[in-house]
């Protein structure tokens, strides 16, 4: 349960008040990343159920819109920092880029196309696959997002920036703490199998994570290190990628429910 409280604590705006006796090693619960993930997914995805596929422009900025005030705007904050970064000139000026409290061309362009690609995908989901394959592609998304930024962790130890946030949290993520955040978007991948028995949906969940890893992985190594702000961008590539893929998939001819 701590795990659990320390994650929505920092993952979330929600106030939560932590178990006495906590420790460092539960201190931002890694371990429960995706299934908080999850959580925010599905309080994310009311608007896909109420306005939904009569409105699915409208439902889809709502969604993203509940996304980012459910976290605090957290992971987008660290991918406009992160793109900033990424076209300055030199690793001091890149540095000085991702720490300047003001979004610089690069971030805002980041932070509109990422989030215009996530309204629009979510409102292609919900003309092509209706409210059901929508809410559990952002489910998964959300779940997913945060479980590949705690797999960037345990596996970029090495390149973490010293003195920053990145290095406190790295230094509490293990290779378990990995495995278990990745259980929460695993059961929703079989749940989506399950319950649709779309295999379009359930290709397009499983290899939007995939390129949402690999793009997460391409920053840490552009940037030659990871911080803070870096695992933020982690989480929102990945989970744009998988309403992105998830999206093209189910619209395919092919793919679209009978």
């Amino acid at each position: 349960m701590r795990t659990v409280l320390a994650a929505i604590a920092f993952l979330t705006r929600v106030p939560v008040a932590t178990l006495p006796g906590s420790t460092s090693t539960v201190s931002f619960g890694a371990a429960a990343f995706g299934l908080v993930g999850a959580g925010i997914g599905l309080v994310a995805s009311i608007p896909l159920v109420l306005p939904g596929a009569a409105a699915p422009a409208i439902a889809g900025l709502l969604a993203v819109a509940l996304l980012a005030v459910a976290s605090g705007a957290l992971h987008l904050d660290g991918l406009a920092d992160t793109a900033d970064a990424l076209v300055a000139h030199g690793p001091d000026r890149a540095e000085r880029a991702r720490r300047d409290p003001a979004i610089g061309a690069a971030g805002g362009v980041a932070l509109v196309i990422l989030l215009g690609l996530e309204v629009a995908a979510i409102a292609q989901l919900l003309v092509s696959g209706g409210s059901g394959f929508a809410v559990l592609a952002l489910v998964f998304a959300a779940a997913a997002g945060r479980a590949v930024a705690v797999g960037i962790a345990a596996g970029a130890r090495s390149k973490v920036t010293r003195g920053g946030l990145a290095e406190g949290f790295v230094g509490t993520v293990a290779a378990r703490d990995a495995v278990l955040a990745a259980l929460a978007p695993a059961v929703v991948l079989v749940v989506a199998l399950v319950a649709t028995r779309s295999a379009p949906l359930a290709a397009g969940l499983a290899g939007g994570v995939a390129i949402g890893a690999v793009l997460a992985v391409g920053v840490v190594r552009a940037r030659g290190s990871l911080d803070g702000d870096g695992l933020g961008a982690a989480v929102e590539l990945a989970e744009a990628a998988v309403l992105v893929v998830t999206a093209i998939a189910v619209a395919w001819p092919a793919g679209q429910p009978r």
